[in-house]
């Protein structure tokens, strides 16, 4: 309307008189006023937490400026520069056909820039523009066009704490103006209209856009984007980024970066004193002494506005690169939007899902695991997220569909689009390309720790949303938007009564009630994770923290330790949390609402190994001669006691059990976690039992090709030959039982294919007693029986044996070997003999005490379900999926 207005006054033939009569009443000024440094304060008003002014800045005689810049410039401001009278109709009406198509194009002439960039406001009103354009008139007609593109170069702010063409051009390229060529002018003329978004040391894709669309409309093709120094920090430190983002935010409610750098103003930021003192100094505490490289982020966000309180990305200051902005796999974190996706679907928290490990489901290719071979084949969401079990939630979200997790996480403060590209979808070289697929449950899709802390914030505000920012008032205006209610407070509410029993569970508590969640994403298809994240609340203050590096590779601290999410991240977080709200009442997280239906889980349902759980598909036979065997050694009333998926943490208790009653088994052992435990390797071996080759990484061989199963047996011998050099692997068990073309592999590597007849079925977790009895009842003399050391919680099935194998001894039972069809040999190394014929167990009553356990390493503590961790210097990396642990952190 403004616009119109303008024109209607300016050339209109009724209205010429009357703006010439206006033209008349707005003198230009004498001279344009000098740039002052604006005041960025905390939200107080009164402690300044920066301040931001041009000092750089020298004039130049338009003589000392190459064409090819002023050229550049023309093309990217006003192409009729040299034509119009200091208001262009023709810009004009193009900037309202762009409008009317839903585009946004300016109006304003070099000279009507220049007169608002000396002299006025950057308010947009009729009265505003009408001066703008008479002062632009007047310019016109008391000095010449040169000398107006002379002045108006020398007054832009080009960013980069550079005002006029002199300070830009050596801020940017390190030349003086009149040596800047086209390519490098194009540069300079597209920051013009945005000195921070086209600035490309802030944002290269949408510089590099402007940049393309200046040399199209000069129509210079054989231009090539020129080298551009990397930008200096007008400001140090954390708060330079501080600076940065307000910069941004206040570009985009319509004050340019030239009025924040030349027009003195005053803004009061959302910043907390106190809280961004908190978060530097626990972000430096945490990170003093770690290995080079390391980087981390922090962004708390208040629930009840979404004013930003604390922020860390990075300590080099402005016009560095922002992690706390930058795009990284959420893993485990993104749990929470999924729980809250199902209870919008009437899918209640305590509803009982089926969490087995591995699973397969019909749009992946590979099982999908929990990490560390967690287990709970019936279990509620609460529990699922404790443990940060990946197949329950990759189950809810088949069942309500991954489009619905999405929209949640749109609801709840991701947004839908990243630099112009969908968010939270497949990208080229994914499987489905814009679509987002299941492993959205996982928190494979990339997102921002910022945007992240404000899903946390809406849950912790009761599902209301208010819009990140970091601006409170500008000249004393105040800057306020109200909240969207985005979820329903009752599911909010069970949101956090979930997350609550995480913070409780594994000790993050930062002296109040809080919720929260751990990630953990790997790094490639190795055991390396890439980035770790702790996001959690209380209903004053949500924070996400992230740990990472600038290019993704294996986190290790100081002590050659994985970062876990439940390590450093969840310590950051607490530490941070319990000092930024030092002084600050206690409140209480809302008691649970039950939304929703307990009984749609699919425990039970899923048919998922409904008879065993040890079979992920369909069993693939071995070949003829090379069946496992199934039988003990020796005739009688003998069995053979095997163990699969360990060492674990709970080997050093079934090695004490064995010893007290001299009993001797067969452990089959999964290389990786050989690797996590060697020194259990070693005293299994001392102990007198014998080795079972189990894969590498416990993924299903009998599906894949005999030269993919050699490799991974032979990875497994290796990793057991690391651990025990000279022992003899006896036996080769296929994962699953699925042999396939494994078992002659394996045979031909020296291992004999195991099989097994009793199945108690202890990774279902279904009680030592019951265990026990499943066991008598399956048992047939020369029986190999199969139950596990390794694959989650194994007490139970300790227990169980605890209470079965004095009874068996008592009835006449002999622990015996399997049989060998295979002859094996010592792996390389110093050797170290087992015996070969198994001594015979004692019946005694008085058998000794257990020996000396060697205990597994005490694990790091469990991240939002990283219990029963391997030890802290070679943790699990991550929870994943099929053949490799495929991202969602615990």
């Amino acid at each position: 309307m403004a616009t119109t207005a303008i024109v209607v006054l300016f050339w209109s033939g009724a209205g010429i008189g009357a703006a010439e009569a206006y033209v008349e009443s707005v003198p230009l000024p004498g001279v344009a006023p000098q740039p002052q440094a604006s005041v960025l304060y905390y939200r107080d008003g009164r402690t300044i937490l920066a301040r931001v002014g041009a000092t750089d800045h020298n004039d130049v005689p338009l003589s000392a400026v190459s064409p090819e810049l002023r050229r550049a410039v023309l093309i990217a401001e006003d192409r009729d520069f040299y034509g119009h009278p200091g208001v262009s109709l023709r810009g004009v009406l193009r900037a309202m056909v762009a409008d009317a198509g839903g585009e946004h194009q300016g109006a304003s002439t070099i000279s009507q820039q220049y007169v608002r960039n000396a002299f006025l406001s950057r308010e947009v009103t009729v009265d505003r523009k009408l001066q703008e354009a008479a002062l632009a008139v007047n310019l016109e007609r008391q000095h010449t066009k040169d000398q107006i593109l002379e002045r108006y170069l020398n007054t832009i702010y080009y960013g980069r704490n550079a005002y006029g063409i002199a300070a830009a051009a050596n801020a940017y390229f390190g030349v003086t103006p009149d040596r800047l060529d086209f390519a490098q002018s194009a540069v300079l003329a597209a920051v013009v209209k945005d000195p921070w978004g086209f600035d490309p040391a802030h944002d290269a894709t949408a510089a590099r856009q402007r940049w393309n669309w200046i040399v199209a409309n000069a129509h210079e093709g054989a231009a090539v984007y020129p080298k551009v120094l990397p930008a200096s920090s007008a400001i140090g430190g954390p708060l330079g980024l501080v600076v940065d983002q307000v910069e941004r935010e206040l570009s985009g409610r319509g004050i340019t970066s030239q009025q924040l750098h030349t027009q003195g103003l005053e803004v009061v930021t959302t910043l907390d004193p106190a809280a961004q003192r908190a978060a530097t100094g626990t972000v430096a505490a945490h990170l003093k002494g770690q290995p080079a490289g390391l980087e981390a982020a922090l962004v708390a966000v208040d629930p009840a506005t979404g004013g930003v309180r604390a922020y860390y990305g990075g300590d080099h200051g402005s016009g560095y690169f922002d992690n706390a902005a930058a795009l990284h796999p959420a893993a485990s974190t993104f749990k929470p939007i999924v729980l809250a996706a199902a209870l919008r679907q009437g899918i209640a928290y305590q509803s009982r899902w089926d969490g087995s490990s591995p699973r397969l489901f019909p749009d992946r290719g590979v099982p999908l695991r929990n990490h560390d071979g967690l287990h709970c084949a019936d279990c509620t969401l609460q529990h699922a997220m404790v443990d940060s079990l990946n197949t329950p939630f990759y189950a809810v979200t088949a069942e309500i569909g991954p489009e619905k997790v999405r929209d949640m996480a749109v609801r709840l403060g991701i947004p839908p689009k990243y630099a112009g590209q969908k968010s939270l979808v497949d990208v080229k070289g994914d499987p489905a390309p814009g679509h987002t697929r299941g492993d959205i449950a996982l928190g494979r899709y990339p997102v921002t720790p910022g945007d992240l802390a404000t899903v946390y914030a809406t849950l912790a505000a009761g599902g209301v949303r208010h819009e990140r920012h970091f601006v409170q008032s500008v000249r004393g205006a105040t800057v306020a938007a109200a909240g969207t209610v985005a979820l329903d407070p009752r599911i909010a509410a069970d949101v956090s009564t979930v997350l609550q029993s995480v913070v409780k569970e594994h000790g993050f508590t930062p002296g109040r009630p809080a919720a929260g969640k751990t990630g953990t994403q790997q790094w490639l298809d190795t055991l390396e994770n890439q980035d770790a994240w702790m996001a959690g609340y209380t209903p004053d203050l949500a924070g996400v923290i992230w740990l990472g590096k600038a290019k993704p590779g294996p986190l290790r601290d100081a002590h050659g330790a994985r970062i876990e999410g439940d390590t450093m991240p969840a310590r950051i977080w607490r530490d941070f949390t319990r000092s930024a709200l030092t002084g600050q009442p206690v409140k209480a997280l809302p008691a649970p609402a039950h939304v929703g239906r307990v009984d749609a889980g699919d425990a039970g349902r899923s048919g998922h190994d409904a008879k065993s759980p040890d079979t992920v598909t369909e069993i693939h036979a071995p070949g003829a001669g090379y069946e496992p065997v199934v039988h003990t050694e020796h005739t009688g009333k003998r069995l053979a006691l095997t163990f699969d998926d360990g060492p674990s943490q709970d080997t050093p208790a079934v090695l004490d059990l064995l010893a007290k009653y001299h009993v001797k088994a067969t452990f089959c052992m999964v290389g990786e976690n050989v690797t996590w435990y060697p020194q259990l390797v070693r005293r299994i071996v001392a102990d007198g039992h014998r080795l079972c080759n189990h894969s590498m990484h416990h993924d299903d061989l009998g599906i894949v090709a005999a030269d993919k199963s050699r490799a991974d047996i032979a990875e497994t011998d290796a990793a057991i030959a690391d651990a025990a050099p000279g022992a003899t692997v006896t036996y080769y068990r296929a994962p699953y039982g699925d042999f396939g073309p494994s078992a002659k592999v394996g045979a031909q590597a020296g291992h004999t294919p195991l099989g097994w007849v009793v199945d108690p079925d202890d990774w279902m977790l279904p009680g030592a007693d019951t265990i026990a009895t499943r066991i008598r009842q399956q048992l047939t003399p020369r029986a190999v029986v199969l139950v596990h050391d390794g694959g989650g919680d194994r007490k139970q099935t300790v227990e169980a044996l605890r209470k079965l194998i004095p009874g068996l001894l008592a009835d006449g039972w002999t622990f015996d070997f399997p049989a060998t069809t295979v002859t094996a040999k010592p792996l390389p190394g110093a050797t170290t003999p087992a015996p070969s014929v198994m001594p015979s167990p004692s019946l005694s009553p008085s058998a000794p005490e257990p020996s000396e356990s060697v205990s597994a390493p005490a694990s790091s503590g469990a991240s939002s379900g990283a219990s029963d961790v391997p030890p802290p210097s070679v943790a699990a990396s991550a929870d994943g999926a099929g053949g490799q642990l495929d991202g969602a952190g615990m």
